[in-house]
């Protein structure tokens, strides 16, 4: 948001909505007027019809920001619309969050996570633990992860081993059941492929 939205509709910071259609309202009607005017007057009208719908945008812009978070942190907001599977909107607010620390990350994880995007998520928390490195809140939820890839790597092999195959012998490169590596490989990556779903 322009740092003088506000003050372009002749508005204090802490304005309501009603006093931002309003100003708007007064000012658009004002140099709608003037626009059509030659010279200079007319010229001016029209870049300040230009200013103030950016600065009407922005400030609206704000006021529905400062709705969603209310009295909590940016990160409070972001977590509850999250927590509603509002994950577009929770990505925007957090998009235009700065700076780009722990915290950030942190919630960033969160969106991934709930879009099942565990790699990505543990990625995110790993990046906000660089920024943190004793947050109790990021060493646990890494575990976590940690636990829950290793869980799902567990379930993957004994998916193979149902299925009649076995892990590669490490020596002479050849396969167990007479798979060659190229069917080897393409097994791994449909069970891994099986685990991001």
């Amino acid at each position: 948001m322009q740092e003088s939205s506000y003050l372009i509709l002749g508005l204090g910071e802490n304005a309501t909505l009603q006093e931002v259609e309003n100003a708007y309202k007064a000012l658009k009607e004002k140099y709608q007027n003037q626009c059509f005017e030659d010279g200079e007057i007319g010229s001016f009208a029209a870049k300040m019809l230009s200013k103030i719908k950016t600065a009407y945008s922005d400030c609206l812009e704000d006021i529905k920001k400062k709705e969603i978070i209310g009295d909590g942190s940016i990160y409070d907001a972001i977590n509850k619309l999250v927590d509603e599977g509002k994950l577009n909107e929770a990505q925007g607010l957090l998009d235009e969050t700065e700076p780009r620390g722990g915290d950030w990350h942190f919630a960033q994880a969160h969106i991934f996570f709930k879009r099942n995007w565990y790699l990505d998520s543990k990625s995110q928390v790993e990046m906000a633990l660089t920024y943190d490195p004793d947050n109790h809140k990021y060493k646990t939820t890494l575990e976590a992860l940690n636990k829950m890839q290793s869980t799902a790597d567990d379930q993957i092999k004994a998916q193979r081993q149902r299925a009649g195959y076995s892990m590669p012998q490490e020596s002479g490169g050849t396969m167990g059941s007479g798979l060659c590596s190229y069917c080897a490989t393409m097994l791994l990556c449909n069970a891994f492929c099986w685990f991001c779903i």
